[in-house]
């Protein structure tokens, strides 16, 4: 395979020549489908290394924990656990939309010059640097209050303020690694993630056996450090090789991208967690069996999540590429591609779904007597992530189209139906809720597809 120019500007291999193995594996029709379609292999190249990346970082981060168990003990693995729930919803409010704008706008500003691109990066990079001041600020005032009534340690432990780091370089770390997910880098996300995964399975075990609890909060920061600073170079290499300055100013005419788009987007994503926990809460408190029916219902939802697992991960490789062709106004690629990637996340969503569901008594009983007689739940929970992994085009769909709005709407609605159904089948325990985010699921892809062809129709929606 010989190496290539990318239009950004570092060396790849073609991608036809990189996937003609595996095409070889598919009807003649089918890969005479994907090789008429520049847009399906460029998919194709970044999915995969976009599954590189995430099995590296998820598989290093198994074993770490794994390690850190045992390494800590439960009472600090606890206080672990409870800092990474932190980090993972702090990120929210720092990048608010920041990764859905440059994933719909890079690529977009591409087809006019590589310098729009990093005007807009420059944008939400200013955002983040605003949000991140404003919360270190609060989080220093609330440190004596998360750390006693939390962490459960001293208020005089400098723990916090390591939480505080570790959350600022995980949004940045994600806030990169959409950048170079938008410039169609999978290699360097591949590199990258290699090294991630090294730190994790060494660095931080290491850490942990020698300082403990704050020994391992400062090696999972410094891992996210280094994930950024890589990254980081790998971006000012790529503005170097194109004669780009680093330091463009954003341009006050993007402004409103933060609140007509950013805004929605944020918004969408924060209203997820919430409503699941909330569902929770419901059960736990009005369900015959409580806190069991809670269990049951949380290992069911982590057997969702492995069905919309490929969906998830394929989606973060096809949305920048809808947002190309979207800028170029190839309706008729942009056709083709929503159609081959709805059929690729569903199918492989089926793929994992059929025998999860088929093997629902076995699993639920190999879980312990209190899960026996849930397969019933399981069977919904699966049905369910089908019907989410057929939604993930869709919504990129509107997303490129600046639907954002459109997109909160339809997330408001499944939480509302979400929360409604699970309070009124909550006497069924967890099956009333698997009901519920089937239920939820349904009506929201009912109301996407609606607004989708509504605006085809209005000649707001170009497919």
């Amino acid at each position: 395979m010989r190496p290539r120019m990318t239009r950004h500007g570092l060396t790849k291999f073609e991608p036809g020549q990189l996937f003609t193995p595996a095409l070889r594996f598919l009807p003649e029709g089918a890969r005479s489908w994907l090789r008429g379609s520049d847009s399906l292999t460029r998919f194709f190249r970044l999915a995969s290394w976009s599954m590189v990346a995430f099995a590296l970082e998820k598989g290093a981060l198994a074993v770490a924990i794994l390690i850190l168990a045992k390494i800590l003990g439960a009472p600090d693995y606890g206080r672990l656990t409870l800092a990474q729930g932190m980090v993972n919803t702090a990120q929210i409010f720092i990048i608010l939309g920041a990764g859905t704008i440059l994933a719909r706008y890079i690529p977009a500003m591409l087809e006019e010059s590589f310098q729009r691109a990093v005007e807009v990066v420059n944008l939400c990079a200013l955002m983040i640097l605003a949000t991140a001041s404003a919360f270190i600020f609060a989080g220093i005032a609330g440190s004596a209050t998360i750390t006693t009534g939390v962490l459960g340690l001293p208020a005089q432990s400098s723990v916090i303020y390591w939480i505080l780091v570790w959350v600022v370089l995980a949004a940045v770390h994600g806030l990169l690694f959409t950048i170079m997910l938008s410039l169609e880098e999978g290699r360097v996300l591949g590199i990258v993630s290699l090294a991630s995964a090294l730190a994790l399975v060494v660095v931080v075990p290491l850490a942990a056996a020698r300082w403990g609890f704050h020994g391992a909060v400062v090696a999972l920061a410094a891992t996210n450090g280094l994930k950024a600073l890589l990254l980081l170079r790998f971006y000012v290499r790529l503005l170097a090789l194109r004669g780009v300055n680093f330091w463009i100013p954003a341009r006050r005419s993007d402004l409103p991208l933060l609140l007509s788009f950013g805004v929605p987007v944020f918004l969408s994503s924060a209203l997820w967690a919430p409503t699941m926990w909330l569902a929770q809460i419901i059960l736990k408190h009005s369900s015959p069996t409580g806190l069991a029916s809670v269990g049951v219902f949380g290992f069911c939802n982590n057997i969702l999540g492995l069905v919309i697992l490929m969906s998830s991960i394929t989606n973060r490789a096809a949305f920048p590429i809808l947002s190309s062709l979207k800028a170029r106004g190839d309706r008729g690629e942009t056709r083709k591609f929503i159609i081959s990637i709805l059929a690729i996340q569903v199918a492989a969503a089926i793929a994992v779904g059929t025998p999860l569901a088929f093997f629902a008594p076995q699993i639920m009983a190999a879980m312990g007597p209190d899960f026996v007689g849930g397969a019933a739940v399981l069977l919904v929970m699966v049905a369910a992530g089908l019907c989410i992994s057929g939604q993930q085009p869709l919504i990129n769909l509107l997303l490129v189209n600046d639907k954002a709005s459109v997109n909160l709407i339809g997330m408001a609605i499944w939480s509302a139906s979400l929360l409604s159904i699970a309070f009124v089948f909550v006497n069924m325990g967890a099956l009333g809720i698997a009901i519920g985010v089937l239920a939820a699921a349904i009506i929201k892809g009912l109301y996407v597809s609606s607004a989708i062809l509504l605006g085809h129709r209005r000649g707001e929606l170009s497919i």
